[in-house]
């Protein structure tokens, strides 16, 4: 099975309950989240009104932050793989 590849459109921070901070910069490849979001993209949904998805760097498995779908393009394994060339 093949992961849903991103492309980020505008920089994302996010500082979390332990003080850590995730990061995502225009053009980062980032990945669909496959886990438990534990309802925080409902919640994020239900506060600005806008389509939200989980998504992770290629890197991790477990660390994952919401972002706005119209924040994300869909790109192909090729060009995930030539930007981290």
């Amino acid at each position: 099975m093949t992961d849903n590849l991103y492309r980020v459109l505008k920089d994302r921070f996010v500082r979390s309950e332990t003080r850590t901070t995730t990061s995502a910069m225009v053009g980062d490849i980032v990945k669909e989240f496959k886990g438990y979001t534990y309802g925080l993209v409902s919640d994020d949904e239900n506060a600005t009104g806008i389509e939200h998805m989980a998504v992770c760097h290629l890197d991790s498995e477990d660390v994952f932050f919401t972002i706005p779908v119209e924040d994300l393009e869909p790109v192909t394994v090729f060009e995930a793989s030539s930007k981290h060339n």
